[in-house]
C-alpha cells in the first residue's frame, strides 16, 4: 500500500489513541475521586453514596477496555516467543502479521457480538443509576475495535516506527 495510506491510517489511529489515553486518564480520576469520597464519607461521616460502587466499576471497566488497544500498540501484552524466535526473519515477520490478522478478526467478532449485546440490553438500568447497564458493555465494544483497527495495520504494515509520539502528551 502506499505511504499515503500508510500515513492516514497511522494519523487516525494515533489520534484515537491520544484520545484513548485521555479517556483513562478521566475515568481513573473518577474512579479515585469516587472511591476516596466513598471512603471518607464511611469512616469520618458513617454515611455513603448510593452510586459509587456502581459508577467506580464502571470506571474501571472503561479504563481497563481503552487501554487494551493502546497496550496492542506499544507490544505491551505478554507474548511467548521462545520457538518464535528460533525462526529465520523473514519467517518471524510473516507469522507476526498472520497472527494480528487473525487476532483483528477475533476482536472483530467480540466487537459485533457486544454491540448485539449491548443493544439487546440497552432498556436494562443500573441498580443505583438511570443509566443503561449496557454501558458495561459499550466499553467492551470499543475496545475491540479499536483493538482490530490496530491489529489490521499491523497486519498490513508491520510494527510502528516509534511509540515516542504515543507517549508525549498531546
Amino acid at each position: 500500500m502506499s505511504k499515503a495510506v500508510r500515513a492516514t491510517v497511522d494519523a487516525a489511529l494515533h489520534a484515537a489513541d491520544v484520545a484513548a489515553k485521555w479517556a483513562i486518564v478521566a475515568a481513573m480520576a473518577a474512579m479515585v475521586a469516587v472511591v476516596s469520597t466513598q471512603v471518607g464519607l464511611r469512616y469520618l461521616f458513617n454515611s455513603s453514596i448510593g452510586w459509587a460502587d456502581e459508577v467506580s466499576r464502571l470506571a474501571f471497566v472503561w479504563s481497563i477496555f481503552l487501554a487494551i488497544p493502546v497496550g496492542v500498540r506499544m507490544k505491551a501484552h505478554i507474548g511467548i516467543d521462545l520457538l518464535v524466535n528460533l525462526l529465520p526473519a523473514s519467517l518471524r515477520a510473516l507469522l507476526a502479521r498472520g497472527v494480528a490478522l487473525a487476532s483483528a478478526g477475533i476482536m472483530a467478532l467480540v466487537g459485533w457480538q457486544s454491540y448485539v449485546l449491548a443493544s439487546d440490553q440497552w432498556d436494562e438500568k443500573m441498580a443505583s443509576l438511570e443509566f443503561s447497564a449496557s454501558w458495561f458493555v459499550v466499553a467492551v465494544c470499543v475496545g475491540a475495535v479499536h483493538s482490530c483497527a490496530h491489529l489490521l495495520r499491523l497486519a498490513a504494515f508491520g510494527p510502528w516506527a516509534s511509540e515516542s509520539a504515543l507517549l508525549a502528551t498531546e
